[in-house]
């Protein structure tokens, strides 16, 4: 039986307030996992985006990374982050075997060639070090609001999926790039990858170009979006195996 994952109401306000409640959802998911996760420093925060996920997870980050100007441009402003870097990882110019911890939320699930990142990771890593990160899995394709393979893969393809992985293979990944597994654990059962899906769709739907669902969403009271935080936050978000997403921690080894 997997152990109860919670994440609290405050927390579920502001992503539902900033994110919507599909993406709010996924997001409370990842945010829960990753704050049970330690986080050596220094930290590097890989493809760290506009670093929201990250500041409801740490306080500081050492350092973040990411191909996307306009993203850090909106890091800049989180007050989350010593320094950022405008490249890809595996062309980083940061200091190799330095950092205790490299974080990464949902990222390398959209890289084609995930080996040179991975390896990249590895030298980045201080020996004993480690990469902490979440990933959508094989079954979230299984689990939509539509039970059709052309529904599926054009739900992937949307998402910039590229790397749905079983168990088994991100083990072989890491292992060949160096990394020994620590933890792997799943979150997000069927029923809840249905109702984000569900909720993504509703958001999608346009009415003479108009997103009708994001315009209501945004007229809503603060008191009703304070209400479906407290009853999100009951909400069990952990999964058995393997789940809609995963939690993978692995570690360079010690010399």
């Amino acid at each position: 039986m997997s152990q109860t994952l919670t994440l609290d109401a405050t927390t579920l306000y502001w992503l539902f307030r900033l994110q919507g409640p599909s993406l709010g959802l996924w997001r409370a998911a990842e945010i829960a996992v990753l704050r049970q996760c330690e986080f050596p420093r220094p930290t590097l925060d890989l493809g760290c985006g506009d670093g929201l996920v990250s500041s409801m997870v740490l306080n500081h980050v050492d350092a973040g990374i990411d191909p996307d100007p306009k993203a850090l441009t909106q890091a800049s402003r989180v007050g989350l982050y010593l320094k950022l870097e405008n490249a890809l990882v595996e062309r980083s110019t940061l200091p190799e075997n330095c950092f205790g911890t490299i974080i990464s939320n949902s990222v390398l699930e959209h890289i084609p060639d995930l080996h040179p990142v991975l390896a990249k990771a590895g030298r980045l890593l201080r020996s004993g070090g480690r990469l902490v990160f979440t990933v959508p899995t094989e079954r979230f394709s299984e689990c939509l609001a539509l039970p059709f393979p052309r529904y599926s893969r054009w739900r992937n393809q949307q998402l910039r999926h590229l790397n749905l992985w079983p168990e088994s293979r991100w083990r072989e990944a890491l292992e060949k790039a160096g990394f020994e597994i620590v933890t792997i654990r799943p979150y997000l059962r069927n029923g809840l990858i249905f109702s984000w899906d569900l909720l993504e769709l509703m958001q999608q739907a346009r009415v003479a170009r108009r997103r009708l669902f994001g315009l209501a969403w945004r007229r809503l009271p603060h008191s009703f979006i304070n209400y479906l935080a407290r009853r999100a936050s009951q909400l069990d978000l952990s999964s058995p195996a393997p789940g809609g997403g995963r939690l993978i921690v692995a570690r360079k080894p010690s010399l």
